[in-house]
């Protein structure tokens, strides 16, 4: 559930990202223009990020005790 929930925020997190440099770029006096190319390894960098940032988490929420994580 952790991982669904990282790769999720970081499509959508992605998504918005993307979409404001599209509309809000041409509007500034300096620019970068993205090709699809660095969009998709954009894309794939985020998920890796989001992937191993939720492994670390995983690994975190492993770690306690379920009695001690609900205050019991």
């Amino acid at each position: 559930m952790i991982l669904q929930e990282a790769l999720g925020l970081g499509i959508i997190g992605f998504a918005i990202g993307k979409l404001a440099a599209t509309l809000w770029g041409p509007h500034f006096p300096k620019y970068v223009v993205l090709i699809a190319e660095d969009a998709v390894r954009g894309f794939a960098a985020t998920m890796v990020i989001c992937t191993v940032a939720s492994f670390l988490g995983i690994r975190a929420a492993l770690r306690i005790e379920p009695g001690a994580a609900i205050g019991g």
